[in-house]
């Protein structure tokens, strides 16, 4: 550090030497013998430049002023030199001074580490000392422990050995004999008992359920309205029926031709009925005869034209009603395809009740149920999915709305599995679909689907509830009675009861000429009866009830 301080003062000087013989150099003075001040030169060179600016310098003087000049630069430079050199020795002075200070307190920082690593090294030792001690006492300590199980194992082997001798029957029996006695002394109590419990918690359970399913229906509000399942188009006039003929008929054969439907005409005034399998076809044909109608022109470029205009219209109807369906609910991740598949629905009827309708209702309903049973049970290890409970409501019945297009008519059932698969949708939206009908809730490798419960529970509070379903009375009533009388011609059965909107029939027998086996066959029997002889419109269940009842628990 001192060696680049000097090299620089030393530069510095150099360069004002320099700068000074440079300036000698320009100008031109008398010399003389003596040593000149500064101010002398000075004041001569000023005197040269303004007296003899005309004459000329000999090289002797310019040679003399020259040594000068060096005289003085190194004059100067020594007298720097001196200067430096002391401010160098007294940095340096200081600098030793700093070190020597830094250096004690050095010593002192060791000195005070090392008496603190002997501390550390002192209570180290301690500590081991003392886990020496510890594991000494444990040794002790468990061998103790073995000596004394040993003598109260050989203690248990005496006393159970003086009493077998005493009593002149081993320990097995005798605990086998206490324990047969107990069965029988306590076996009836505890039958009771759990017959109590079984009772109560069956009746807690159904009240519970009740004020669920009741909760539930006052949240939902919804539309109660039939709707007809007969497709007609109604006429301005009689010659509007001449018009959709034709001549020779040409003008009838050609819309069924291309509407896919069948047109009948009729003695009814002002009406012409559409027939045909499939409610989509049958409503693009209701307003493609609208159109033509209004249009007054009926001829097959019309007819085709008005039927491609009917085609389009009802596409958007079935998109915007399948957009409705989902926003109403709040789903948002279903492709437009299955979309488009849930708003074919609107055109759907089932004894008069509109599937659309009918679906949003149920998945409106299943929510509900969700979030009052999440409420009721909230320490269930896994709670109710409601949105599985929703959308496995809105598509419990999406078969329906393919169905009509399939030859032959397909389940509408296996149809809906059929599209969950195609959508790889959750496995607990399938299983809501394929057990709302035959209520088959536990999946063999997943285990009870709750979800599948509530949406089978929803679709019977939508489809029984009075005003939902739309059937005649004399068909109704026929039904009801076919199904009695098949029930009451069985040898054995003393009553028969229709329950549940006519989806379960309950039979009770005559225990002292029927047995538990042959109820069995009976049941049987009269469900392939009730197949046979009677058509109705749903499956029914058969349940047979024995008055004796024989009742067993495991676990």
């Amino acid at each position: 550090m001192y060696q680049i301080i000097i090299a620089i003062l030393l530069v510095v000087c150099l360069g004002l030497g320099y700068y000074v013989w440079k300036q000698s150099q320009d100008s031109s003075f008398t010399s003389s013998d003596k040593k000149y001040t500064e101010k002398e030169l000075q004041a001569k060179l000023k005197q040269f430049e303004e007296n003899n600016s005309n004459k000329s310098v000999s090289s002797e003087q310019e040679q003399e002023l020259k040594q000068r000049l060096d005289q003085q630069n190194k004059l100067v430079l020594a007298e720097l030199k001196i200067e430096l050199a002391d401010k160098v020795r007294e940095e340096e002075k200081e600098m030793r001074k700093r070190t020597l200070e830094l250096q004690e307190q050095i010593n002192k920082k060791e000195q005070q580490l090392e008496e603190k690593l002997d501390k550390i090294d002192l209570e180290r030792e301690k500590i081991e000392k003392i886990k020496d001690e510890l594991r000494a006492i444990r040794d002790d300590l468990l061998v103790k422990r073995q000596d004394v199980e040993q003598k109260e194992n050989e203690l248990e082997t005496k006393i159970q050995t003086k009493l077998e001798e005493l009593a002149k029957i081993t320990f097995t029996e005798a605990k086998t004999r206490v324990l047969d006695q107990s069965k029988e002394e306590m076996g009836h109590e505890l039958i009771s008992w759990q017959h109590k419990i079984v009772e109560q918690a069956e009746e807690d359970a159904n009240k519970k359920a009740r004020e669920i399913v009741a909760m539930a229906i006052q949240r939902c509000s919804s539309e109660v309205a039939n709707e007809f399942t007969i497709t007609t188009v109604k006429l301005n006039s009689e010659d509007d029926k001449a018009k959709i003929i034709g001549k020779a008929g040409r003008n009838i054969q050609w819309l069924e031709k291309t509407l896919g439907v069948e047109i009948v005409v009729d003695e009814t005034p002002e009406v012409v009925t559409v027939s045909g399998f499939s409610s989509v076809r049958r409503h693009i044909a209701k307003r493609t005869l609208e159109k033509l109608l209004a249009d007054g022109r009926v001829h097959p470029s019309s007819i085709e034209e008005m039927h491609e205009k009917a085609k389009a219209e009802i596409a958007q109807e079935i998109a915007e009603a399948g957009e409705w369906a989902v926003n109403e609910l709040g789903i948002y991740d279903f492709p437009a395809k299955l979309i488009r598949m849930i708003g074919r629905l609107k055109f759907r009827t089932s004894y008069g009740q509109n599937m659309l309708r009918h679906s949003v209702e149920m998945a409106k309903l299943a929510g509900l149920l969700a979030d009052e049973v999440n409420a009721a049970f909230p320490n269930r290890t896994t709670p109710v999915d409601k949105m599985v409970c929703i959308k496995g409501a809105l598509l419990h019945d999406i078969g329906k709305a393919v169905d009509e297009e399939t030859s032959p008519k397909g389940n509408h059932i296996e149809l809906g599995e059929k599209i969950c698969d195609m959508f790889e949708l959750d496995w607990k939206i399938k299983k809501c679909i394929s057990s709302h009908h035959d209520e088959s809730y536990e999946d063999p490798e997943r285990g009870m689907c709750i979800e599948a419960i509530l949406v089978d529970a929803c679709d019977n509070i939508s489809g029984g509830r009075l005003g939902a379903r739309k059937e005649t009375a004399e068909a109704y009533f026929q039904r009801m009675e076919a199904l009695e009388k098949v029930a009451q011609n069985t040898v054995g059965v003393t009553k028969s009861w229709i329950m549940r909107g006519s989806k379960e029939m309950w039979v009770f027998f005559d225990t002292e000429t029927v047995s538990p086996a042959r109820m069995n066959r009976i049941i049987r029997q009269i469900s392939q009866d009730i197949s046979s002889m009677v058509k109705t419109p749903v499956k029914i269940k058969v349940v047979g009830f024995y008055d004796k009842r024989v009742i067993e628990y495991a676990g």
